[in-house]
């Protein structure tokens, strides 16, 4: 293991420092726009912004590394990600939020590229799968982290932006000083929506209604915790026990959904995670009660886009898995930039509580699809499908390092690697 680690070790590092500063202020922008006296569809409006950016960072990134190469390209992403962290609490007005929250999303979503294409390179086939659990375990564990750094200052206030800036001015620093070779630059991905609907009505309906629901929930999730009386302790313990569902949930699903057909697992996680919603929508829960409901329903939505990830990909070849999971992770990003003032508007409309219910209708929906699909369709093969690996929603350079992007034939022993 220790061999295996050495020559990443420098960019985990970075990741887990850019981390925990994207998680602080993932969770200390929507609070502080309610102290600004933003309404609930302009913080859902700021988030569908953060979305909309991080598309757009998917698609400019690989040009930018093209030609500067990635430890540049990581140094000036991050290097701008800290200068619009400050400039948040400089100017506490929605029209420059909305155009600084795009910002972060092209930053994001550009240093993900940067560190996924990076450590697909420096990964073999062999460790690929190992690396990439690592890499998934500390991406959850740091942006639980950084939640929890809300509680060491007041959030109306400017240390909180300051933190987030020297953790992520801090992730330049390993960057910059490994002695590690630079990667290969980053290929462009040509994405085929129309034949990622034929290969998969249910992994792109998933996609959108797993976007629907997670971007509201990280536009509107703090909001939701304030409106529910927690304090800032209270909103940290609530918002990170909903990260920790998805990250404990995810690999027990995934595994079931091996054994048994795809569909069905998708459709019983929608249901559970729909059941939890409008419990928590109709029951004034509180305590263990509710920190209870938050982890069964991070269990239930955050779970769902691997899940949706693995069932379209079980139809794929080997050479389209990349371009599957661009695909997905588009719809994905798409959907949660309007899910954000979706989610909004039942809260403005029901109370704080409408989050869920708007969680609820979009998982109801998406088992009501499942239902009509698997009645016109035949039961796929378990033997057929490919292997889960639990994924995060960051970058389609993500996809790259998945196992699953090379083919194997057990005649000519041969591997297929080609990008779509």
């Amino acid at each position: 293991m220790k061999r295996l680690l050495l020559p990443i070790a420098a960019l985990l590092m970075s990741d887990a420092l850019l981390l925990l500063g994207h998680g602080l202020i993932l969770t200390l922008l929507p609070i502080r726009a309610e102290t600004a006296n933003f309404s609930s569809t302009e913080i859902g409006l700021t988030g569908s912004a953060y979305f909309i950016g991080f598309v757009v960072g998917c698609l400019l990134t690989p040009r930018i590394v093209q030609r500067v190469g990635h430890i540049r390209t990581f140094a000036v992403l991050c290097s701008v990600f800290s200068a619009v962290v400050l400039l948040f609490h400089a100017f506490p007005n929605f029209p420059a939020w909305l155009l600084l929250r795009f910002m972060v999303g092209a930053c994001i979503s550009g240093l993900y590229m940067v560190i996924e294409s990076w450590l697909n390179e420096r990964s073999t086939r062999e460790t690929r799968g190992t690396i990439l659990s690592i890499y998934t375990i500390i991406n959850f564990s740091m942006i639980m982290i950084g939640q929890q750094l809300l509680n060491f200052a007041d959030p109306s206030g400017p240390v909180l932006f300051g933190l987030a800036a020297i953790l992520l001015s801090l992730a330049i620093v390993p960057v910059c000083l490994t002695l590690s070779l630079a990667p290969a630059p980053i290929q462009a991905v040509r994405i085929d929506l129309r034949r990622l609907w034929t290969m998969s009505h249910v992994g792109m309906g998933g996609a959108v209604a797993s976007g629907l629901v997670t971007g509201a929930f990280w536009a509107m999730g703090p909001v939701l915790a304030r409106g529910l009386g927690l304090d800032t302790a209270q909103l940290t313990l609530f918002l990170s026990v909903v990260v920790l569902g998805g990250a404990l949930f995810q690999l027990p699903l995934g595994r079931l959904s091996d054994h048994y057909d795809r569909r069905l697992v998708v459709f019983y996680t929608a249901l559970g995670g729909a059941i939890v919603s409008l419990l928590v929508f109709a029951l004034p829960l509180q305590g263990i009660p509710l920190l209870v409901a938050a982890l069964l329903w991070g269990g239930g939505v955050m779970t769902l886009y691997a899940l949706c990830l693995a069932h379209a990909t079980d139809h794929a070849e080997g050479d389209e898995f990349v371009m599957v999971g661009s695909g997905i992770l588009l719809v994905f990003a798409v959907s949660s930039a309007i899910g954000a003032p979706l989610a909004s508007l039942f809260m403005a409309t029901l109370g704080p509580r409408g989050l869920f219910a708007f969680a609820a209708l979009c998982l109801v929906g998406l088992t009501l699809g499942i239902s009509i699909r698997r009645r016109t369709h035949v039961k796929p093969v378990v033997d057929e499908t490919e292997p889960f690996r639990p994924l995060t929603d960051t970058s389609p350079a993500l996809f790259e390092m998945d196992p699953r992007t090379e083919c194997s034939e057990v005649d000519s022993g041969e591997c297929s690697t080609e990008k779509v």
